[in-house]
């Protein structure tokens, strides 16, 4: 008897309990964010040789410069120097390409910097008209400027 006793004992001295064992790793809950792009949907109101379209602007363009590049820039709500950025010499270099591609962004005009630098190199006046004609066309107030 005493042997049966000794088994018994033995059996419960040597068996414990197996915890919990971890099988898989823990999962993290993961949160997803979705970016939307909106792109470009149109084109300018106008061409860029459209001058005839407005004449005011046209000749403004031609003959008073960056005093019209001025004004155009106030009616972004810019400061005036960034328009003045053309030749001779200008208060701010890449004035012209920066007012052009931010307000092609803004927009949501086609296009690119590449573009912009082109014609703002290139054609300035035009670019500027053809600015000038699509903030006549979406409804951009007049400031009191030189044009």
């Amino acid at each position: 008897m005493n042997s049966s006793k000794d088994v018994q004992s033995a059996m419960q001295m040597t068996y414990t309990p197996m915890p919990n064992v971890i099988s898989e790793q823990p999962i993290a809950l993961q949160s997803t964010t979705t970016v939307v792009i909106t792109q470009p949907t149109s084109g300018w109101s106008s061409n860029l040789c459209g001058c005839f379209e407005d004449m005011k602007s046209c000749c403004c363009s031609f003959w008073l410069g960056n005093f019209h590049y001025a004004c155009i820039a106030t009616r972004m709500g810019e400061h005036c120097c960034v328009g003045c950025s053309g030749y001779p010499a200008g208060c701010v270099p890449g004035g012209h390409l920066a007012m052009r591609s931010a307000f092609r962004n803004k927009h949501g005009i086609q296009g690119s910097i590449c573009d912009d630098c082109c014609v703002v190199t290139y054609c300035l006046p035009c670019a500027m008209c053809q600015m000038s004609r699509h903030m006549d066309t979406i409804g951009y107030e007049e400031r009191d400027c030189c044009c």
